[in-house]
C-alpha cells in the first residue's frame, strides 16, 4: 500500500488544476475584452439599433449600420433583442458584450467536458488550442455574434435529449441571427432528440412573431421586405471586399471557377476556369446539398451511441457548406475542434488495436499545422495569398476527414470518462 504521505503529496495538483485553469480564463476574459476588443462588428449593432430607434438611419440599405458596406443586414426581430445597446456607450458595450462571449464559450465547453465527459491528452490540447488561436482573436477583435450563436448551437445539440425546451430556444436564436444554422435541424432529427426539433420550430415562430405588437401588421411586413432585399444581393458579385478572402467551399468555388477580379489589389487571382458567376452557385448549391445530405444520412443511420462525435462534426460541414465563411468568422470549427481533440486522445490510446485510427490522428495533426501556419505568416501579401488558395479550407477538409474515419472506423463510446486526462 501506498504510504499516506505521498498520498497526500499528490492531491494539491490535481485539486489546483482547474483552479488555474479558471483564473487564467478569467484573466484573459476581462484583458481581452478591455484591450483587444476592435468592435468592428459590434459598432454596426450598436449604431443601427441606435440610428433606426432614433429615426436617423434607415432598418436596411447602405445608410443602415454604419453605412455600405457595413450594413445591418439581421432580421428585423434582432433589433428588438439587441435593442439594451441603446442604453450603454459603444466601448462599455464592447467590454460586455465580449465578456459575456466569453462566459458563453467558457459555460459550453465546461457542458461539453461534464455532461458528455470529454478527455485530452496533453498533445491534443495543444493542438487544440494551435487550432483555434487565429479564430478566437479575430472573434474577440471583431466583436461579432457568430461566438454566441455557435455556443447557443452546440449547447443545444448537447440538451437535445434531456432538455428540449431550452435546446429548442437555443437552436432558434441562433438561426433567427445568423439564418444558416437551420442546416443543424436534420441533427435533432434523431427518435431521442425530435421533442428539440419541435421546440426549435415553435420557438422559432413566436421569436419572430415578437416584433408584430411593436411595429404593426404592416410596418413589420416592410422590414421584413427590406430585409430580404438587402441580404438577397449579398455577394451577388465577386468582387465584394467582405467576401473576396472568405474559406467556404462556395467561395473557394468563385474565386477559382470565375475571372472576377478581386476587389483587393495585392490579392492575386487565381482562376483556372472562367465560368459565370451563377453557374459556380448553381454547382456550388447542388454539390452542397449533396455533401450535406450524405453525411446527414450517414448520421441517421449510424449507432445513437455516436452522436456526440457526429455533433462535432457537423460544425466542420457546416463551416465548409455555408455561403459566407469569412475568417473572422471561423470560431463555428470550435465545437468541432474539440471534439476531435478528444477523439485524438481516444484514437492514441486504441492505435495499436485499430491501425486505421492512425491515418485519422495523422490527419487531424495536419490540420492543426495547417492552421498554425496561417496564424504564425502575417506578412499581408503572403496571407492574402494563403487565404485565396483557401489555406482554411483544406485544414477544414483534412479535420472532416479525420473526424469521419475516428465515427465511422471505431467503437465510440456514448459517454467519456470526465475530467481533463494527461
Amino acid at each position: 500500500m501506498r504510504p499516506p504521505v505521498i498520498e497526500d503529496a499528490e492531491l494539491p495538483p490535481t485539486r489546483t488544476r482547474p483552479l488555474l485553469i479558471g483564473v487564467s480564463l478569467v484573466v484573459a476574459a476581462v484583458c481581452s475584452s478591455l484591450w483587444l476588443v476592435r468592435n468592428t462588428d459590434l459598432g454596426i449593432y450598436w449604431y443601427g439599433v441606435n440610428g433606426f430607434f432614433s429615426g436617423i438611419r434607415s432598418a436596411y440599405g447602405p445608410d443602415s449600420g454604419v453605412g455600405d458596406p457595413l450594413e445591418y443586414r439581421y432580421a428585423p426581430v434582432t433589433y428588438l433583442i439587441l435593442y439594451p445597446l441603446r442604453f450603454v456607450s459603444l466601448r462599455v458595450a464592447g467590454f460586455w458584450w465580449m465578456l459575456v462571449a466569453w462566459a458563453a464559450a467558457i459555460a459550453t465547453v465546461w457542458t461539453a467536458v461534464r455532461v458528455r465527459g470529454l478527455r485530452f491528452s496533453n498533445t491534443a490540447m495543444v493542438a487544440c488550442c494551435a487550432y483555434m488561436l487565429a479564430y478566437l482573436v479575430l472573434a474577440i477583435r471583431y466583436g461579432n455574434v457568430q461566438p454566441f450563436a455557435i455556443c447557443a448551437i452546440f449547447a443545444s445539440l448537447m440538451l437535445a435529449e434531456k432538455q428540449p425546451g431550452w435546446s429548442g430556444i437555443l437552436l432558434a436564436l441562433a438561426i433567427t441571427f445568423k439564418i444558416w444554422p437551420i442546416l443543424f435541424l436534420p441533427w435533432l432529427l434523431r427518435r431521442t432528440r425530435l421533442r428539440a426539433a419541435t421546440y426549435s420550430l415553435v420557438w422559432l415562430i413566436v421569436i419572430w412573431m415578437l416584433p408584430l405588437p411593436v411595429f404593426g401588421a404592416s410596418g413589420y411586413r416592410a422590414l421584413i421586405q427590406q430585409w430580404y432585399g438587402a441580404i438577397s444581393g449579398l455577394g451577388a458579385t465577386y468582387p465584394d471586399v467582405h467576401y473576396v478572402l472568405g474559406e467556404s467551399l462556395r467561395e473557394l468555388m468563385v474565386r477559382h471557377f470565375t475571372a472576377a477580379a478581386p476587389a483587393l489589389k495585392d490579392v492575386p487571382a487565381f482562376h483556372i476556369l472562367a465560368l459565370s458567376q451563377s453557374t459556380v452557385t448553381i454547382i456550388w448549391a447542388v454539390v452542397s446539398v449533396a455533401v450535406y445530405s450524405w453525411f446527414a444520412v450517414c448520421m441517421l443511420r449510424s449507432d445513437v451511441r455516436k452522436m456526440w462525435a457526429w455533433d462535432g462534426l457537423a460544425f466542420v460541414l457546416y463551416s465548409i457548406v455555408e455561403p459566407y465563411a469569412v475568417k473572422s468568422g471561423l470560431i463555428s470549427l470550435g465545437p468541432a475542434v474539440l471534439t476531435a481533440a478528444c477523439l485524438y486522445t481516444l484514437g492514441t490510446e486504441e492505435r495499436a488495436e485499430q491501425p486505421i485510427i492512425s491515418r485519422a490522428n495523422t490527419l487531424f495533426l495536419g490540420a492543426c499545422l495547417i492552421a498554425v501556419i496561417g496564424t504564425v505568416i502575417q506578412y499581408r501579401p503572403w496571407q492574402h495569398f494563403l487565404l485565396g488558395i483557401g489555406l482554411d479550407f483544406w485544414a477544414e477538409l483534412l479535420l472532416l476527414s479525420a473526424m469521419f474515419l475516428w465515427i465511422t472506423r471505431t467503437n465510440l463510446p456514448e459517454r467519456l470518462s470526465g475530467s481533463f486526462h494527461s
